[in-house]
């Protein structure tokens, strides 16, 4: 396992941001909530365009809806994957900035390696999904989709950091895993295959 030490500069940057959340109480409050709340939020996209879907008996919305949940999966994976591989605590363990008043929703249940970060991995891979879907498809609709959700992954990736709960350097590699993945499923011949099985369960289901 690859133990890895964040840069002084980015230990000074995560100490800054935190110092200047718990001097707001309006910021030390939201926050926390900002660095948790999309993640709940993807389930209903993916859910609102299957249920489109059917409404409009459309199997085109059914079929992104299930793969870019897949595109979500495999990124995921990945991710995991990476973590087994990587030994690197947390800023608000390393840098004792654990506050049980302004944790995150999820601040619980966070296993103790932080890089990649999951949060990041997956708001950015169903962005980039849905983003590189609506370029290949020249659909508008999901490339005001993807945009949308590229802001929220970005404002996801800062408020991590700055509740204490990832480094920025787990927001970037996790964003970076969030694009690359979804880029190779949108390789031609695995776009194809990947689609073909989401159309498949799109008409069992």
């Amino acid at each position: 396992m690859f133990k890895i030490v964040e840069p002084q500069w980015w230990i000074t940057i995560s100490k800054f941001l935190f110092a200047w959340m718990q001097a707001s109480g309006f910021w030390a409050y939201r926050i926390p909530i900002l660095a948790d709340v999309f993640v709940f939020t993807y389930p209903i996209y993916f859910l609102a365009l299957y249920i489109y879907g059917m409404a409009k008996k459309k199997m085109y919305f059914k079929r992104a809806s299930l793969y870019i949940f897949a595109g979500a999966i495999v990124s995921f994976v990945v991710n995991i994957g990476i973590q087994f591989l990587v030994d690197k605590a947390r800023p608000n363990i390393v840098l004792w900035l654990a506050d049980l008043k302004n944790e995150t929703i999820l601040n619980k249940y966070m296993p103790t390696s932080s890089f990649p970060s999951d949060h990041a991995t997956l708001t950015m891979s169903i962005a980039m999904m849905s983003l590189f879907r609506g370029i290949k498809n020249k659909d508008k609709k999901f490339l005001r989709f993807g945009g949308i959700l590229i802001i929220f992954s970005l404002i996801t990736g800062f408020a991590r950091v700055t509740s204490g709960v990832h480094w920025a350097t787990d927001i970037i590699a996790g964003s970076l895993v969030g694009i690359i993945v979804p880029l190779v499923l949108m390789w031609n011949p695995l776009y194809k295959f990947g689609t073909g099985i989401a159309e498949r369960i799109g008409k069992i289901i």
